[in-house]
């Protein structure tokens, strides 16, 4: 019993997503025993590769945060970003030296695929009949099914999806019919009228179509079975198009990126030209460690223009986050930051990168390609809801690594209480 409980936690709070924070309960929880792990194992546990490269990666993105805090603008906010952040850290380590089955990971995988699937199907439930399975309702042109009132499982889907095709593709052999459950899912993202989430799940088909190329080796085998299921697809897509007013306004303001004119352009970016202009400044007058984690919004009105429109109509404090990841770290931690994430790429990708073992760990690390997309313009990436995504699907790609661990490398510790 005591060995179900790492998997439990760990899907738990991925179900709790749904919510603002309540995920934070079973990370913390993770996260508390980690502590004491670290605490009473710590020479045990540095000795385990996968555990010794989590602490590593950990540290790429979490001293550039903490050395931002020297001159931080806003010291307060910051510090309550920075420290608080720690806890992926133990979190990581709890997980890691917990669970080290192949079996449990594909229950893992197996929880991901179910919980998404549930999302998704409410959500479509929601969108036909105006109210979800629990009483949610529908706001036209904003379906967010158990993330009511928040819009916000498009981006988490889209995050998940490369898992969600993963496990239609190694169970479908026996169960065909799971290729139906492509629908709730692009249906969902689509009628979600957020574009990143489109740009997010445009990204994740075409990183999962290259997968699907490298292990079948063949162009045939791979059409056979993918161009059906992408017309049927389409046709949904177009279908919806057709049939929703609110879909085709997106998509004709959307169309106004490639106007040239830089008022239309702005507006189809939802006026976020201004944001990143004043991110730009803010990392010009501070390149190298930035103005603080989460310090945006507190810096914004002394490096916006005159006549910025986020000033204009949202005050002091008018935008919480520049809109897109490179910028944000950038602004907030400087090239200390930017060169800590290429430093936390490198060490990832070399961890995976032979053969076998890289194709396993695939859908782990385009699941964080796609949630971390250098011109993604979703949720603040020190921001403690999109944070607490990014090391859930960093802590589950770490796991796939860490079943191809050597026999006597995976145990190093004793199991805890």
């Amino acid at each position: 019993m005591r060995a179900n409980h790492a998997p439990v936690l760990l899907l738990i709070s991925l179900f709790l997503f749904i919510s603002k924070s309540l995920y934070n309960v079973p990370m913390g929880i993770m996260a508390l025993i980690g502590v004491w792990y670290s605490c009473k194992y710590w020479k045990q546990l540095l000795r385990d590769p996968v555990i010794r490269s989590h602490v590593l990666l950990f540290f790429c993105l979490w001293l550039p945060m903490l050395i931002s805090l020297v001159d931080a603008v806003n010291m307060r906010r910051s510090a309550a970003t920075v420290f608080p952040y720690l806890r992926f850290l133990f979190f990581g380590i709890y997980v890691l030296h917990e669970i080290r089955k192949a079996g449990v990971l594909e229950k893992i995988r197996a929880g991901i695929f179910v919980i998404t699937a549930f999302w998704c199907i409410d959500a479509v439930i929601q969108l036909c009949l105006g109210i979800d399975l629990f009483g949610f309702p529908y706001r036209a042109g904003d379906i967010t099914g158990l993330f009511y009132p928040r819009n916000t499982i498009a981006h988490v889907t889209a995050s998940l999806s490369p898992f969600y095709f993963e496990m239609i593709r190694r169970r479908s052999a026996r169960l065909p019919w799971l290729w139906l459950l492509l629908l709730p899912l692009f249906i969902v993202i689509l009628f979600s009228g957020r574009r990143a989430a489109w740009i997010m799940l445009a990204l994740s088909c075409a990183g999962y179509l290259y997968y699907l190329l490298r292990l079948s080796g063949s162009y045939a085998w791979v059409s056979k079975r993918i161009i059906p299921i992408a017309l049927i697809l389409a046709v949904v897509c177009v279908t919806a198009i057709g049939t929703s007013q609110t879909l085709r306004d997106r998509i004709n303001i959307t169309m106004e990126l490639f106007s040239g004119d830089y008022q239309r352009i702005d507006a189809a970016t939802a006026m976020r030209l201004p944001i990143w202009n004043t991110a730009a400044s803010m990392f010009r007058d501070n390149w190298v460690n930035g103005v603080g984690a989460r310090g945006f919004r507190y810096a914004y009105s002394s490096y916006s223009a005159p006549d910025d429109y986020w000033v204009k109509n949202g005050g002091a404090q008018p935008t919480t986050q520049p809109h897109q990841i490179i910028l944000e770290i950038l602004a907030e931690t400087g090239t200390i930051g930017c060169l800590g994430l290429a430093l936390f790429v490198y060490l990832l990708y070399r961890l995976v990168k032979h053969g076998h073992h890289f194709m396993e760990c695939y859908t782990g690390l385009l699941a964080l390609f796609v949630a971390t997309f250098p011109f993604n313009t979703n949720m603040a990436f020190y921001g403690s809801y999109w944070a607490s995504m990014f090391w859930w699907l960093v802590v589950v790609t770490l796991l796939t690594a860490s079943i191809g661990s050597k026999p006597e490398q995976a145990r190093a510790v004793p199991r805890g209480p």
